[in-house]
């Protein structure tokens, strides 16, 4: 049993808060109920890259913390949006996010019955929302709206301005203690901590973990081309190529993309499974067979049990690593070269995203998606 402490720590941990102060509000909620709700609230818009492995990597900490976790699907605020798509294809978005989650979930080793999936569209059409839609229309200016985000503040349209309004409304339609989502959404969530108490509601508390850079070294993002981004279904040679293409200047970590995924994604995941596989047995797993291979920290076999990632020369030894800190260090001071930086990352990638592309060739539904989806390809 994990004392509140841990559970904070647990549920904490890579994260901001969007004020100092919910730190201790949160502490106070983990100690008044025994069960926080958090949702993780994601837009069926375009094809999402491996950066999504942070907030959903992120959920097995809140699993371990004990928390009620829901992965919300923002399909009405999709198609708001992102209008140029019609609704019927933004529901297909919808079911092909829900067979990626699902994916991503099993490839770290969580059972999906584990998460409460909900559609935003099984709430938005109900009488007492739509109608909390319409009083928050009330009160708000459309300056209100606009700040929520650079996409919506230069907008035509109209019902991009309503996004704001209907994320928000998940907090309490879901009836959460925490929202959950990316630095990106800063805005969005001082919109619910100003709005949703006007209409009687409790505030929430909001998590937010960082952006993950890309291959150049800037923002990942759906909406940049495919060089600058890995998407979980590359096979593995295209992985290979746009690692070994991706920014990594050598003794540098200013606008270092390869650097930035390590950290950002690679070593959490590993971090987490070295947790996890010593506290079911105690033993160093680092030597494991059989199923538990597969959920393996990336690193080599008989390794030092603190071990979290491990680099090949080459020609030569591999080196063992037990923080992104240590790889940090050693990259700078130029005793790992970008080459083998790259070998090791490519490598962990593959192995990330191996059974998430065997579910996607197993699955004819989740492949007509894809082409119902995407039409285009992205």
């Amino acid at each position: 049993m994990l004392s509140t402490e841990e559970k904070l720590n647990l549920i904490t941990r890579r994260q901001s808060f969007l004020e100092p102060a919910d730190a201790e509000s949160l502490q106070g909620l983990l100690e008044e109920k025994p069960k926080l709700k958090l949702a993780w609230e994601t837009t069926p818009t375009g094809k999402p890259h491996v950066g999504y492995f942070v907030p959903i990597a992120k959920l097995l900490d809140f699993l371990r913390a004990g928390l009620d976790v829901t992965v919300y699907y923002l399909d009405v605020y999709g198609f708001l949006v992102n209008y140029i798509h019609s609704m019927e294809t933004v529901a297909y978005r919808q079911q092909y996010y829900h067979f990626l989650v699902t994916a991503i979930l099993k490839a770290l080793g969580v059972s999906p019955s584990q998460v409460n999936f909900v559609a935003e569209s099984s709430l938005a059409y109900e009488k007492d929302f739509v109608i909390d839609v319409q009083k928050l229309c009330a009160i708000m200016t459309q300056k209100d709206a606009r700040d929520t985000s650079a996409e919506v503040a230069e907008t035509e349209q109209i019902s991009p301005l309503l996004c704001s309004i209907y994320q928000s409304l998940s907090e309490p339609y879901l009836d959460l203690d925490i929202q959950y989502g990316g630095e990106d959404q800063t805005g969005l969530f001082e919109h619910a901590k100003k709005f949703i108490p006007m209409l009687g509601y409790r505030r929430r508390e909001h998590l937010m973990n960082a952006m993950v850079a890309g291959l150049d070294g800037l923002k990942m993002s759906s909406s940049k081309s495919a060089e600058t981004k890995i998407e979980f279904l590359d096979d593995p040679e295209t992985v290979r190529g746009k690692i070994f293409g991706a920014a990594c200047p050598e003794r540098q970590v200013t606008g270092n993309g390869v650097l930035g995924l390590l950290r950002d994604i690679l070593i959490p995941i590993s971090e987490q499974r070295m947790e996890r596989l010593l506290g079911k047995t105690g033993l160093n797993l680092h030597e494991s067979t059989g199923s538990e291979l597969d959920q393996r920290p990336f690193c080599r076999l008989g390794s030092p049990i603190d071990t979290v990632f491990t680099t090949y020369a080459e020609h030569g030894e591999g080196q063992d690593f037990t923080s992104y800190e240590a790889i940090e260090a050693a990259f700078v001071a130029g005793q790992l070269q970008p080459e083998s930086l790259k070998r090791a990352v490519a490598d962990a990638f593959n192995v990330l995203l191996a059974p998430i592309r065997a579910t996607y060739a197993e699955s004819e539904e989740w492949q007509e998606l894809d082409k119902l989806a995407y039409p285009d390809g992205n």
